[in-house]
Formats: structure tokens, sequence, C-alpha cells
């Protein structure tokens, strides 16, 4: 019995486009014709034709007839409440960034941190630019035994997961890199409603700057101008973390660019720090962000 119940199952839910599609008519509160169930699935007109007919077999499936030809999932199958239940209750798992960002931290424990334009933003509320893009940053001594396990995130439709750098986004998307060891000022904190291990502010600013990153110069430069219009940015230690990456005078140009733009002295620079303020600035971006916070 046991055997047969197993040989069920695998029938059932045993290819993604028959997981799709029951998800999909589970979902639905009325039945749905063959073409509905493609559109909906993005699966093929012949894919899904074989996959229903094999459901219709099983008795999953029951096909009504009139004008058109629909199916709907069988109120009469003996497994239909558990398996309804399971499919409604599956569609919405993994499906937002908290959910995404809680198995971040279930698969990889204490051997990561989330940096760049997520520790960035941490103490703010973005105003504007606020992707749902995640550099995970794992230990280099236990990558190969995560990564692999994070990149089996990206098999469900709405994660996509890289290695390095970024390609097309999804509706969550994570970026894994490798690190040496943990930086000091990582923490663990409840970032939106999830414990998570997370750089400072300042080195998320840093981390932006200095490494190719997904996220634009824009949201970049918004996410400091709000930190130190918000008191949530500690100068000393950001100029601090800039000069031990060597961008100490790319930051500076930046911050003297946005007291200029600004018409006041926002980042308090010392004469000597506007004379060693040198790299290129996108003053464009700058005054973008600046008219954001002006609204």
């Amino acid at each position: 019995m046991k055997l047969i119940l197993s040989f069920m199952l695998e029938l059932i839910f045993g290819t993604r486009t028959k997981i799709k599609l029951l998800q999909a008519l589970a979902a639905s509160n009325r039945p749905m014709t063959r073409n509905e169930l493609a559109n909906i699935t993005h699966s093929g007109l012949r894919s899904t034709y074989e996959q229903v007919e094999e459901l219709i077999a099983l008795g999953v499936l029951k096909e009504t007839v009139n004008g058109r030809s629909k199916v709907a999932i069988d109120p009469e199958f003996p497994l239909y409440e558990s398996m309804r239940d399971l499919l409604l209750s599956s569609a919405e798992y993994l499906r937002t960034p908290q959910d995404v960002l809680a198995a971040v931290h279930r698969i990889c424990g204490d051997n990561y941190y989330i940096g760049a334009f997520t520790a960035a933003r941490q103490k703010i509320s973005p105003i504007d630019y606020d992707p749902p893009i995640y550099l995970v940053n794992i230990l280099k001594s236990r990558y190969k035994r995560l990564y692999p396990r994070l990149k089996a995130l990206g098999k469900l439709a709405n994660i996509k997961v890289f290695e390095r750098s970024m390609g097309e986004a999804g509706d969550v998307t994570i970026v894994i890199r490798e690190c040496e060891s943990i930086p000091p000022d990582v923490i663990r904190i409840d970032y939106l409603g999830v414990e998570v291990w997370i750089a400072s502010a300042e080195r998320g600013i840093i981390e932006c700057l200095t490494s190719e990153t997904p996220f634009t110069l824009y949201g970049i430069y918004l996410s400091l101008l709000q930190n130190r219009l918000d008191n949530a940015l500690d100068i000393v230690y950001l100029k601090r973390l800039a000069e031990e990456e060597e961008a100490l005078p790319l930051v500076l140009a930046i911050m003297s660019k946005f007291n200029e733009v600004m018409g006041k002295d926002l980042f308090e620079l010392t004469s000597m720090e506007k004379r060693n303020a040198r790299g290129i600035v996108d003053e464009k971006e700058i005054k973008h962000a600046v008219n954001t916070v002006r609204g």
C-alpha cells in the first residue's frame, strides 16, 4: 500500500509543470481551459495538454465541457483537502524578501554577513531606491559547502541566485561572494523582522563604492545622504574604513560635492580633506539624490 501511494504521489507531483498547473487550479475558484493554464504557468502548450491528461487519468482533475473544455481539481479525489492545502501553502513559501533572508540565515548560520546596499540602508527608511537584492558574503572556509545550498534557492521561480556578479534580477535576488573573515563591525540584528548578520552602515557604503555591485550610484549616494541627515552615520569610522580600502579621496570628493550642491558644510570637511578630495563623482546623480530628499 505504501509503495502504491508513493508511486501515486510521484505521478501527481513528478514534474514542475504538474505542480504549477495544480497550484494555479488550487488558487482559482473556477475551472480553467488548457490554454489558460499554459499562459498562467508559462508552460508549453504540448506539455500542458499532456500533463493535464495524466492528471485526469489519475483522478486528480476532472473535465467539464460546457462550450469549451475546462478542468478543475476534483473534490472527490481522496487526497483533495490535504493536497489543496499543500498546494496553496507551497505557492506562498519563500515569496517575500523576509522569507528569503530567513532561509539565508538558516542555511549559513554564523558563517556569513550581508553587506553593501542592504547594510548601508539598515538604519534608514529608504524614500525611493530599495531593490530586493542581497549581497551575501560567506566565509571562504565554508564557501564550498554553503554555496550549493544557497544556489538551490534559485530553482524557485521568484528567486535568482548568482555567484560574484548579478545577471537578470528576480523578485528577490541573492549575489553570493566569499570573504576571508567576518569584519569586526558585523552584528546580528532584526532586519525586516528577520534575524540576520549584517555589516555596519559605514562598511556597506564603502563596499558599494569600492567593489562591483548591482546597485546604482544614485542609490548609494542617496543612502549616504539619508544616513547623514538622519544622524545615523559615524563619519569618523566611515573615513577610516575608506582609508583602509584606499577609497578616502573618492569618499571625500562625494562629500565635498554634496556640500557644494546643498550649499552647506553637511559633512564638515576640513581644509586638508577638501584638498585631498579626488575621484570621479557623478554630479547628476548627486543632484538627483538631493532632489529626492528635498521632495
